[in-house]
Order: C-alpha cells, then structure tokens, then sequence
C-alpha cells in the first residue's frame, strides 16, 4: 500500500502476515533490499521511501523509521 506523509512524500509499505514477520522484513530492507530499491526507484519515482507493516483485522501497523529510496539519478 502506498500512504502519503504530511510533508507530500509517498510511503511504499510492504505488508507482512504478522509483527515478527513485519520486523524481519523492516531489517531486510534497510540492509539487504539494494536491488529492489532500485527498482522501485526506476518504476515508481514518486516513491520516496518504503517501510514494513502489518495488518490486524481492518487496522494498519508500521515502523515509521522510513527507508530512503535513492533517487534514480543518485544511481547513474
């Protein structure tokens, strides 16, 4: 899902099935994720950072210690 910060900048946040799911999916993509956020960055510019969450029946939870996307032309 994507949500939108008060500043105007674009969230992508990637739903795990649980918490512990949520947080070892959060450390994934702050570490490891270089290629997906490459990815994200090339298709969806708009998107200025991702993050992890979950969801408990109709109610959202996520680390809202964003991660940067780098911006496409960082990469060139």
């Amino acid at each position: 899902m994507v949500i939108t910060l008060e500043t105007g900048e674009k969230v992508l946040l990637l739903l795990a099935e649980d918490k512990i799911e949520q947080e070892e999916l959060y450390q994934y993509l702050s570490v490891d994720a270089y290629k997906f956020k490459k990815e994200v960055s090339e298709e969806e510019p708009g998107i200025a950072f991702i993050s992890a969450g979950f969801k408990i029946d109709d109610e959202v939870f996520w680390n809202d210690n964003y991660i940067p996307v780098p911006r496409w032309y960082d990469m060139n």
